[in-house]
């Protein structure tokens, strides 16, 4: 019997992504992230808010949109994916949003991304992920996809009100999401230049940022562009998610999808109480 490549790297992708979905629920992980690459992004001694969730769940919209705007930067940990990320935030202390979409748009956009990777194994991580916060349930703020991309500002509020921290709110004008998304673009299209990453972090102003981001526009720095990949909607993905989206809701998925249906709306409902 023989097996062709593209199943090959499936099954390898796919292991991979599992194993990280299993470490990435291990306390050790953060500073495990600290250590490596990822150190900007994992939280540490300074920070002051913790933004995370499975991926393609607003985490760059968030991150970006809650950073501009404050009047002063943050120290923010964000983008680790991981539950450990707000596990450990609950144990120091700091204050934790976690960000959550349903299901079918969190994986399916996620195997889109990062395919090729089973199903299966995006369901059985984003079960994982939310299982992992449930004992912390009553101690972060859960923010839904639904009400982050459209009204980040309540989010905030209840952010504060459970912590009684004073972040300032972000409101959706025009002028300031085209600003998100804009930064948004930047951060995919450069993905080896770190300034937006860094003022994601707190580490740079916007106005530093901005000029920045113009400085290497003039140089004519080299870009990418992954439309698969960019966190915002893309036309590009639709028909791809499509037939996801139908594969998924397949029966040989039926009880995984609806453990992680259970999950959304246990969660989901904890961000309105």
């Amino acid at each position: 019997m023989t097996v062709d490549a593209g199943t090959i790297e499936t099954a390898r992708r796919s292991f991979r992504y599992e194993l990280h979905s299993r470490a990435s629920a291990k306390r050790w992980y953060v500073a495990y992230a600290r250590a490596s690459r990822h150190r900007s992004e994992a939280a540490g001694p300074a920070t002051a808010l913790v933004i995370d969730g499975f991926p393609r769940s607003a985490n760059t919209f968030a991150t970006v949109a809650f950073q501009v705007a404050q009047s002063q930067p943050v120290r923010l940990g964000h983008h680790l994916h991981a539950p450990a990320h707000l596990l450990g935030a609950v144990d120091a202390g700091v204050p934790a949003l976690a960000l959550i979409r349903d299901p079918v748009g969190a994986v399916v956009s996620e195997a889109i991304r990062e395919g090729p990777v089973g199903l299966r194994t995006v369901l059985s991580a984003y079960c994982r992920f939310y299982e992992t916060l449930l004992p912390v349930a009553d101690r972060i703020t859960v923010g839904r996809f639904d009400v982050v991309t459209t009204d980040l500002g309540t989010v905030i509020d209840q952010v504060n009100r459970r912590f009684g921290t004073r972040f300032e709110r972000f409101e959706h004008t025009p002028q300031d999401v085209e600003l998100v998304f804009r930064l948004i673009d930047e951060r995919e299209r450069r993905p080896d230049e770190k300034t937006v990453d860094r003022f994601l972090s707190g580490e740079l102003t916007l106005p530093l940022a901005l000029d920045r981001i113009a400085e290497l526009d003039r140089r004519r720095t080299p870009t990418v562009r992954a439309e698969h990949a960019v966190p915002r909607p893309s036309r590009e993905r639709e028909s791809s998610a499509t037939a996801l989206r139908a594969e998924l809701e397949d029966s040989a998925l039926a009880e995984p999808l609806r453990r992680a249906r259970a999950l959304y709306e246990r969660l989901a409902s904890a961000s309105m109480s």
